[in-house]
């Protein structure tokens, strides 16, 4: 897994109780590891094809400034859920292993 994307991960780990416990801090978090995500993803080549299509095609409309996906993605909730989701498939796909070195997310 590329290192941009390990380190989405991990930082995402630090925020794992966004709902429970909200902050300004852990929003501006989530934005950030959220534009992070979509820099990143979208500059992998083949190793994008590996990731469920909903990551490819959210990330590439909301990139052409598709209206739709836009104003979805306003939302601080949303942006964590997404992230969330692609956390969640690196972990159960064993592509990314929590708190360890050495990590292929």
């Amino acid at each position: 897994m590329n290192k941009c994307l390990v380190n989405i991960c991990e930082t995402f780990e630090e925020i794992t109780d966004f709902f429970s416990n909200k902050s300004e801090q852990k929003e501006e978090i989530v934005s950030k590891l959220f534009f992070d995500f979509l820099e990143c993803f979208s500059s992998l080549q083949a190793e994008k094809l590996s990731y469920p299509k909903e990551f490819q095609n959210d990330v590439k409309l909301y990139l052409q400034g598709h209206p739709i996906l836009k104003k979805k993605f306003e939302d601080v909730e949303i942006r964590y859920l997404m992230l969330s989701d692609f956390y969640d498939y690196c972990r159960l796909t064993k592509k990314y292993k929590p708190n360890k070195k050495g990590n292929e997310c």
